[in-house]
């Protein structure tokens, strides 16, 4: 069950990745326009849209919000495989960020209800690897859909998988959280999730993550002259995000993630000083760590599925800030190696230090929590 849940995450990984692998086809269908835009169009909703979806996958349930959400993804990814005006196309990334917003506060959600205890870690170690396993997949078969049938081949493929998906989802997935009480407002349900640490401590120190990843992985092979770490710096970063699962069995999740980030603080150090590219897998393998450590901390910290519901949202909201405002800042230092590792150390020591005191105020919360009951 929790590999079909996994399975689902990384056709939402597809809803990045179709487009970044296609982005210089479309650039040619629609000349002239901002093509990018459709692709940053989905983080935007989840900046906009996380913490929403957070409470509505606890008002409806997760099984419905997974099945939901595939249907509308499916459905938006069959009409791509049409030809239609760009604004028209950018209307569709709209309705695909919203399924996609659903899907990453959902699936992970129902993978820890679905875990026994000692492998939640484990589990959201797992969900932390599924956008760079999406991607590498995609990147794999993409070239020959494309080949084959064009740019709108890939999108009309897309739909196809999320259909065959959904009948395997209605009837495997189980309910594991129903929903409760009325939706808030839009003010008052930010309020309830940004004054409780425990909810948004783990998306705090994910945001400061993401602002790194992408950004990394497309300046640091150039500036290193080995335009080859392109492929292997995210191998290094999965690689350090399924073991993150592993360790947190043994150490606090929301603890890991703090050194992790002091620890790739200093190896970015190491690495502005001396271009070592081992140093380089090294410091990215440790930035994974955090990120699966991240994960990992909302079960650590949230007891009931609601409220890991609305941590997971807070996840996507933040983490989608870190992603759309990372690349930009680290645009500005892209021809320097000092320039790019300086911006990781302040990033690294942001997170050491700003997630480091959310999570010790979200550790004393639910202790006095527990001493209450």
């Amino acid at each position: 069950m929790i590999a079909l849940l996994w399975t689902t995450g990384l056709l939402a990984a597809a809803q990045f990745a179709k487009l970044t692998l296609t982005l210089d086809s479309l650039q040619a269908v629609y000349a002239g326009a901002p093509v990018a835009l459709a692709v940053s169009g989905v983080s935007v909703i989840g900046i906009v849209g996380g913490a929403v979806a957070g409470f509505l996958v606890a008002k409806i349930g997760a099984r419905q919000s997974v099945l939901i959400a595939v249907a509308v993804s499916a459905l938006v990814s069959l009409v791509q495989g049409f030809p239609m005006p760009f604004g028209l196309f950018m209307f569709s990334r709209v309705f695909e960020g919203a399924g996609h917003l659903l899907l990453v506060v959902a699936l992970p959600t129902m993978m820890v209800a679905l875990a026994r205890p000692a492998d939640k870690p484990v589990v959201m170690g797992l969900w932390g690897t599924f956008f760079g396993v999406g991607y590498a997949l995609l990147a794999l078969v993409v070239p020959s859909i494309e080949g084959w049938g064009g740019v709108r081949a890939v999108y009309v493929a897309h739909g196809l998988f999320l259909i065959a998906l959904l009948p395997v989802l209605f009837w495997r997935l189980p309910v594991v959280m129903t929903g409760d009480g009325l939706m808030p407002s839009i003010v008052t349900l930010h309020r309830t999730i940004y004054s409780n640490p425990r909810a948004f401590a783990p998306g705090l120190g994910h945001g400061i993550y993401t602002s790194i990843f992408i950004a990394l992985v497309a300046f640091l092979p150039p500036v290193l002259d080995a335009v080859w770490l392109t492929a292997v710096l995210p191998l290094a970063n999965l690689s350090g995000t399924f073991a993150s699962g592993f360790i947190a069995r043994h150490i606090s999740a929301s603890r890991l993630s703090v050194a992790s980030f002091t620890i790739a603080g200093a190896l970015f150090v190491a690495l502005g000083a001396t271009g070592a590219i081992w140093i380089a897998l090294l410091a990215l393998f440790f930035t994974g760590v955090t990120a699966g450590a991240n994960f990992a901390a909302v079960p650590e910290l949230n007891d009931t599925a609601q409220d890991q519901a609305r941590a997971n949202g807070a996840m996507a909201q933040i983490g989608n800030i870190g992603t759309f405002s990372g690349t930009p800042i680290y645009a500005l230092f892209a021809g320097s190696l000092w320039g790019l590792a300086g911006a990781s150390i302040v990033i690294c020591v942001c997170g050491a230090v700003f997630a480091g005191v959310a999570y010790s105020v979200a550790r004393r919360n639910q202790k006095m929590s527990a001493e209450l009951r």
